[in-house]
């Protein structure tokens, strides 16, 4: 079994890297962290970075997880070998990512994971572009045509394990947190939505009501996940990629005592406020009596 440090970045293609850019700090408000011609980065917490635009194809996008130790990477690798293609990065590619060492998988949907060691901590004190009130990453929601074949490669591999489902929908945890990675139903693969942790529930309607200033639509929420407790609220990004900002939620201290839980198919299982939403992976309504 892999065991996985934390969710460390995302990644994503972009065909407009300073549209892209200018969203992360000015709406998302997170703080820069580098930029060239080719990628923008940027920072959201200790971590080095957590988000990075790349200039290219939308389509090309990772997902970063950190491996601690030189021994526990090199086994990783190997075991992994033994069952998936695995893709070695090079030093390019390393000193892109600001990691020690990178090897990278597919999920079935062919979602690309990243698996990463010695990834870079910042010294310095996060600072945001504003008060978003932005406490770090939380989690990536990823799209899938098998959520149980994705499910299956996650608890496989590596220390990932099942927090809830709502249909086939599944929301996975590595640590205490109810889940840092949930896959979704979909037609497709790549990222849904990526997910930013703020301070308390004030900070998450200040966001709402900032969003609306910049006329940007919430696409859900806000509203109150039955899932995880979580409070969040979800809006448009560049390229087609969903952000959300939550608040609160609930935490697994004991292991030993926690069973999944099935939520079934439907709009209240991933609102219980009632919001309404037309991403076709949210709308869970039951067209039959629409």
């Amino acid at each position: 079994m892999i065991a996985i440090e934390q969710l460390r970045y995302v990644r994503l293609g972009t065909r407009d890297l300073a549209a892209a850019a200018d969203f992360a700090q000015r709406i998302l408000g997170l703080q820069p962290a580098g930029r060239d011609d080719t990628q923008a980065a940027f920072r959201s917490d200790h971590r080095d970075p957590t988000l990075i635009f790349v200039a290219g194809d939308p389509a090309e996008q990772a997902v970063g997880f950190e491996i601690h130790g030189e021994d526990a990477f090199a086994a990783a690798v190997a075991a992994l070998e033994a069952d998936v293609a695995v893709s070695r990065g090079d030093g390019a590619q390393c000193a892109e990512r600001k990691v020690r060492a990178l090897a990278s998988v597919k999920d079935p949907a062919g979602n690309v994971i990243e698996l990463v060691l010695r990834p870079l901590n910042s010294g310095w004190r996060y600072f945001p572009s504003r008060d978003a009130g932005v406490q770090g990453l939380a989690a990536v929601a990823l799209r899938t045509p098998d959520a149980p074949a994705a499910e299956r490669f996650w608890t496989r591999h590596f220390n990932a394990r099942v927090s809830d489902w709502v249909g086939d929908a599944a929301y996975l945890r590595i640590d205490d947190a109810h889940h840092c990675i949930a896959y979704h139903p979909s037609t497709g693969r790549g990222a849904l939505a990526v997910e930013f942790a703020v301070e308390t529930v004030d900070l998450l309607m200040q966001n709402s009501y900032f969003l609306q200033a910049a006329q940007i639509r919430a696409v859900h929420g806000p509203g109150r996940r039955p899932t995880s407790d979580q409070l969040f609220l979800t809006f448009p990004g560049p390229d087609g990629v969903l952000y959300s900002f939550v608040a609160d939620g609930s935490r697994i201290a004991d292991e030993a005592k926690h069973r999944p839980r099935q939520f079934p198919r439907s709009p209240v299982s991933l609102c219980n406020w009632g919001s309404e939403t037309s991403v076709p992976e949210f709308d869970l309504r039951d067209r039959r009596d629409a």
